[in-house]
């Protein structure tokens, strides 16, 4: 087994951002990590997802083993949460369908 410590490199939101609109654009995934120094080409794929569920929020996320050591990070996900439902609740009764709560 190696002894060696892992080092991982942490990305601005700012430069994911300019990464993930680079490769919507239609360029290269990997000529953009190449050029924004992305050590894994793989991470704009996970920025692109994360970017497309949540928006530029999504790239400032941070996801912890233990969200509960941050009671305030807990409470505006949940927020968030709560925002998204009551959007989705907006637009289900605009199209006047009915909830199937089982």
């Amino acid at each position: 087994m190696s002894t060696e410590k892992r080092y991982y490199k942490s990305y601005s939101p700012e430069l994911k951002l300019n990464a993930v609109k680079r490769v919507l654009a239609g360029e290269s995934y990997r000529i953009v990590a190449k050029q924004l120094d992305v050590t894994d080409p793989d991470y704009i794929y996970i920025w692109i997802k994360k970017y497309q569920i949540y928006g530029e929020v999504g790239l400032n996320r941070k996801f912890r083993n233990h969200p509960d050591l941050d009671k305030d990070y807990v409470i505006r996900e949940l927020e968030m949460e709560n925002e998204i439902l009551k959007k989705y609740l907006q637009i289900q009764h605009r199209e006047g369908r009915k909830l199937d709560l089982k």
